[in-house]
């Protein structure tokens, strides 16, 4: 069933257990550090995988597309009353692509950007850049082991944010 994305394989039972941290701390008036951190354990505790017709436990395996670590790291400087400049980065940890765990998609720390205005009380503008530096990652697999998504490129959005 690994490569029919209507079928699917059933898992007897999975766990995961883990540890999240955040910080957001101000490093002045108008300097804020916000972070946050995920350390994850997550396994197959009881699943059995049909491979060619012979049954291959899979306990203990670590389920595919699950992260072990993840954070983020945000600064942001109000360097004028209504303007504030921010960047930050943005890690995913090794990810295996199939259940055995015998083929990983590697880990990526990307970095994004935002320059903000607020022009009025209930009205933001807004310029924010993803992945500043074009960084070539996989996100995740797709039913099979060998075709896996390649994530987003460098991308600015503008916006406008007005609250009625």
């Amino acid at each position: 069933g690994g490569t029919n994305p209507a079928l699917r394989i059933q898992v007897g039972q999975r766990s995961s257990r883990g540890v999240e941290t955040a910080l957001s701390l101000p490093l002045g008036p108008t300097v804020r550090l916000d972070a946050n951190a995920a350390l994850l354990r997550a396994r197959f505790d009881d699943f059995t995988e049909s491979v060619g017709g012979v049954a291959v436990s899979r306990n203990g395996n670590v389920p595919p597309d699950v992260p072990q670590r993840l954070a983020n790291a945000w600064l942001g400087w109000k360097f004028r009353p209504d303007w504030t400049l921010s960047g930050g980065l943005r890690h995913v940890g090794k990810r295996y692509a199939n259940n055995a765990n015998t083929l990983a998609l590697p880990a990526y720390t990307l970095a994004d950007a935002a320059l903000q205005w607020q022009s009025a009380a209930n009205t933001t503008l807004a310029l924010r850049a993803f992945n500043v530096f074009d960084r070539y990652h996989f996100t995740t697999s797709y039913y099979t082991t060998t075709q896996w998504f390649v994530g987003e490129g460098r991308r600015v959005q503008l916006s406008l944010n007005h609250k009625f």
